[in-house]
């Protein structure tokens, strides 16, 4: 597994923790929003942010993402 994936599923994890969510709640929503490309995409950056900070910041663009569907 590389490490852009298996942070993808800590942010996965994390999330449905802090949002009270399932699992296929989570992997639905990320999916619906394509919240696992963007993970994936800026992986460099977010892996360096504290778990508050990827929430809110996953939280930030699923509202983007919703805004412009």
């Amino acid at each position: 597994m590389s490490k852009e994936a298996g942070f993808l599923i800590y942010c996965m994890e994390r999330y449905r923790h802090f949002k009270g969510l399932s699992g296929s709640e989570v992997a639905d929503l990320f999916e619906s929003c394509k919240v696992d490309e963007y993970i994936m995409k800026y992986f460099e950056s977010l892996h360096t942010m504290g778990e508050q900070h990827i929430i809110k910041d996953i939280d930030d663009y699923i509202a983007e993402m919703k805004k412009e569907n």
